[in-house]
């Protein structure tokens, strides 16, 4: 698999991310914002030189001259991004976050302001700061037109407008506008770039809001810290930063599934898909994650959103979609962007999603599941939910031997996909579970006799003899890594034979090191799949092969870059990211995996 670069494309591993549940952006190691979408993480771009490095736009803060010993780090427990020069004449250093923890307007709301901060000191010596300010808004679709006005640089293109407020004077260049200051050691210099037509009186200054995103962040973390302290020391802070990131993505409705779009799983291929929605499976897995994390609270806002989704007048399981918008009313139609070159030249750059109008019928496995797991939260299941939640069970009994698109969203038709069934036995289990649990009115006998005939059909279908493994779906031979769930989701015990085989098979057929393809298609066609390796190491934990699985947990540990950011593929010859970046699946299994092994270990050390 080639992963070699356009030379004016920066390496995804590169990124760091920062945001604050409205709208998020990725900043380079070169201190430029190459990405950036405002409002909203779902809003069209006002800096996207990710996916075209001339069309684009971008927002960068660097040392003139260009040479320097670049590092970045987040200030600790925050999403309070640190980027370091080292020059030959002095150190500067750029911090970089958006707001959160309070504004100076009560009216606003305070986790999604759509600004972004940017403070550059020099920290010693003396640097000469070079900030280029180049906004394409609507994704460079706009005309997009700059100028000084009242003190500060505005950006207006279409509807949108962008407002950049820095004690720093600018001029006109070729691209955007430049601004040069000379920094000695101690001093510092702020930019504040805004979306629309806010009032700089309304905006928290830069250090006021410094001290309150820090803070912000860290009491966030506090809220786990309980649960946390399970975790093995060695592994704490690479969840810390993976439950970090899931926060962030956690706008709007539900949970985007990825910051960007169009990110490509194959350098100058077409699979560029757009993950700034929120995906039901996602957002329920991403709960599960923090929920075990102790992070109750947006257990709470999922059963919000999701009996949002259920009550809605006149909905029925069948309206249930794949995906929601995190802000607006619908899915805007998929479309192509064909001014833009793409990542890497690949192409096609989507924004949209045409999966929301498929059938995937393992949502409502993840949606029953996931309630049923978090029974324990005050109010998570009630009343409310009741009805709604019968009325899948039914909905889901009367269509399982439907074929369907499966996890993966694949765009080849449809197909009786072995993890979909079985994700439907999960529904109807943990309904039944549910229904006894709080004495539901439902038909419990037909219920048990469905799940019973899916756990039957799967084990005579979806199983291979020759390969000794469960398919990808009926009368396939393609193996597929979703079958190392099934011991996860308690469809089959770990220690079940054809588990055992199963796991040998994807450990054989779809490994390369610690990374884990997706199936036997995809292998040497793209990279492995970070939430699949993740899988794995449960799975292996699950097995009792407890050794093996610290030591794949530790290996892709060390795969993360350099601020422990993952995307949602990686290339085992390059260690190369591939696929929308940071991707919340892969983070969501690092921290379920560590969970696992952490509880693994604890127990096997008790029993000695």
């Amino acid at each position: 698999m080639c992963t070699l670069l356009a030379v004016d494309y920066k390496p995804l591993r590169t990124y760091g991310f920062i945001g604050n549940l409205g709208s998020c952006a990725l900043v380079n190691l070169d201190g430029s914002v190459d990405w950036c979408c405002l409002p909203w993480t779902d809003s069209p771009s006002v800096f996207a030189a990710l996916l075209d490095p001339v069309k684009g736009g971008r927002f960068s803060l660097a040392p003139a001259g260009g040479a320097a010993e670049t590092t970045q780090e987040y200030l600790p427990d925050t999403n309070v991004l640190c980027t370091r020069f080292r020059t030959e004449t002095g150190v500067l250093e750029v911090l970089d976050w958006m707001h959160m923890g309070g504004l100076e307007s009560a009216e606003q709301d305070s986790h999604r302001l759509p600004a972004l901060y940017r403070l550059a000191r020099c920290a010693e010596g003396v640097v000469d700061l070079v900030a280029t300010f180049d906004p394409r808004l609507d994704y460079g679709r706009a005309t997009t037109e700059l100028a000084v006005e009242d003190g500060c640089v505005t950006a207006r293109g279409g509807e949108d407008m962008l407002r950049l407020y820095a004690r720093c004077p600018f001029r006109p260049g070729p691209d955007g506008y430049t601004g040069t200051v000379r920094l000695r050691t101690q001093e510092q210099c702020t930019f504040l770039c805004a979306y629309g037509d806010m009032p700089l009186t309304d905006l928290p200054p830069p250090l006021r809001s410094l001290e309150r995103t820090s803070a912000h962040w860290r009491r966030w973390l506090a809220e786990g810290e309980e649960d946390a302290r399970r975790l093995r020391q060695r592994w704490r802070e690479q969840v810390r930063r993976s439950s970090l990131v899931l926060r962030i993505l956690a706008g709007g409705r539900g949970i985007a599934a990825a910051a960007t779009t169009s990110l490509p799983e194959v350098l100058g291929g077409g699979d560029n898909w757009d993950y700034r929605f929120s995906w039901i499976r996602d957002t329920a897995f991403t709960v599960r994650a923090l929920s075990a994390l102790g992070h109750q609270d947006d257990a709470r806002e999922f059963f919000e959103w999701l009996r949002d989704l259920l009550h809605t007048e006149g909905r029925r399981p069948a309206d249930l979609r794949v995906l929601y918008p995190l802000r607006s009313a619908s899915i805007p139609p998929e479309e192509e962007l064909s001014h833009l070159r793409g990542y890497a030249d690949s192409r096609p750059v989507r924004i949209g999603n045409a999966a929301a109008g498929q059938l995937q019928l393992d949502l409502f496995g993840e949606i029953l599941n996931t309630l049923y797991m978090a029974r324990r939260v005050p109010d998570g299941i009630d009343h409310i939910l009741r009805d709604a939640l019968r009325d899948i069970v039914n909905h889901v009994c009367d269509v399982w031997r439907e074929p369907d698109c499966g996890i993966w969203e694949l765009r080849d038709g449809l197909r009786h996909y072995t993890h979909s069934k079985a994700m439907c036995w999960l529904a109807i289990d943990r309904g039944l579970r549910l229904a006894r649990l709080h004495g539901w009115e439902a038909d419990l006998a037909r219920w048990e006799r469905e799940r019973d005939a899916i756990a039957a059909l799967v084990q005579e279908k979806g199983w291979d003899e020759r390969r000794g493994a469960f398919m990808q779906s009926f009368g396939s031979d393609v193996l597929d890594a979703s079958a190392v769930l099934f011991p996860l989701i308690g469809f089959l015990p770990a220690d079940h034979p054809r588990m055992l085989s199963t796991l040998d098979a994807v450990e054989r057929d779809l490994s390369d090191g610690a990374l884990v393809y997706r199936s036997d298609r995809h292998r040497g066609v793209e990279g492995a799949f970070g939430f699949c390796s993740f899988w794995f190491v449960e799975a292996l934990v699950l097995a009792g092969r407890i050794d093996d699985a610290r030591e794949r947990f530790d290996e892709l540990l060390r795969l993360g870059n350099h601020v422990g950011l993952y995307a949602e593929e990686i290339d085992p010859a390059s260690g190369a990211f591939l696929g929308n970046l940071p991707q919340a699946f892969t983070h969501v299994g690092l921290i379920n995996a560590a969970v696992s092994l952490s509880r693994a270990l604890t127990e096997r050390e008790h029993r000695q």
